[in-house]
């Protein structure tokens, strides 16, 4: 848990920090577009910190537990009307659906705080594992069926937005931003929506994970692809440290996989997590110097820098 908490306070952080920095480095011309990612990246950090408090909230925290709850399931409504909003806003199209979806999503979020046992009986807080014990009825399958609709409907816009472009530039953007999407949609599905339904809370922290994957894949096109001009050579910078940052967060979840596999279940300490975030982070800002020694290694081993002689030679 130690570990879990570790992660989806970093990648928390890093979502709001991308949508900030997008927000606020984005010309006029794309403001509206930016406004709707950061608005997918404020509720998807909202999402991700309900969570986080409800997998470690103790019996001290009954009083706060049942709003963090209410939260977690109506920021996650939030979250992906503002990634519909961010992919159709321009068009007339978008502009209907996104509202059309950001109405009954609020009218489903009003439901979830008015009338919160409609959609569950009781929160549990164990040692065992906090679990919630869901009442599966109308407002549970009309939530389930929200993001049934809402999650196609954002994949086919990148579709139809993929198809449509001649901008190999726009086409590698949208294809990295639906494939991350898709992805990101299918694990929340299962962890955080099926499972539940079967009283399984305990992996619940692989959407959020699954989703700062999404937000920052989207955050790279932006940056690598242009999908939007960000207007302070400070803000790229910044931006460049914040994606490095994601790198060395992935290569951390890989770690503690294997880490949890080669150690029967057992998680690594906190000075463990912190050394190898450390060390990773170093040897990303080494990785140029470090290709650069290697290309040289290769050079003089395969005899490349013997041309520039030849050359002369053949000139006399």
């Amino acid at each position: 848990m130690q570990l879990i908490t570790l992660l989806l306070t970093t990648v928390s952080v890093l979502t709001m920090l991308s949508g900030v920095i997008v927000y606020l480095g984005t010309s006029r011309a794309g403001k509206v577009k930016s406004t709707w990612y950061c608005l997918a990246a404020i509720f998807a950090t909202i999402w991700m910190a309900s969570i986080c408090f409800f997998l470690t909230a103790s019996q001290d925290s009954k009083e706060l537990i049942e709003w963090h709850v209410n939260w977690t399931f109506a920021s996650a409504i939030i979250l992906d009307v503002a990634f519909l909003g961010y992919a159709a806003w321009s068009k007339k199209y978008g502009k209907i659906t996104t509202v059309f979806f950001l109405l009954i999503g609020l009218l489903i979020s009003v439901i979830i705080f008015a009338l919160p046992h409609s959609l569950y009986s009781s929160i549990n807080l164990a040692h065992t594992g906090n679990t919630v014990t869901m009442n599966i009825g109308p407002v549970y399958f009309g939530y389930i069926a929200f993001f049934a609709a809402i999650v196609p409907v954002i994949v086919g816009v990148y579709l139809l937005q993929f198809f449509k472009t001649t901008s190999r530039r726009k086409r590698l953007g949208d294809a990295i931003t639906m494939g991350s999407f898709g992805l990101s949609s299918t694990v929340v599905l299962v962890f955080n929506l099926i499972l539940p339904m079967f009283n399984n809370w305990s992996l619940i922290w692989l959407g959020p994970l699954a989703l700062a994957v999404t937000i920052l894949a989207v955050y790279y096109t932006i940056l690598r692809y242009r999908i939007l001009n960000l207007s302070s050579i400070w803000l790229r910078l910044f931006s460049y440290a914040v994606v490095i940052a994601s790198i060395a967060i992935i290569y951390m979840i890989i770690f503690s996989i294997v880490f949890a596999a080669l150690f029967k279940g057992s998680t690594p300490s906190t000075e463990v997590i912190v050394l190898n975030f450390i060390m990773i982070l170093i040897f990303i800002s080494l990785m140029p110097a470090t290709t650069g020694l290697t290309q040289h290694i290769r050079s003089l081993i395969s005899g490349d820098q013997s041309n520039e002689p030849k050359r002369k030679e053949t000139a006399k």
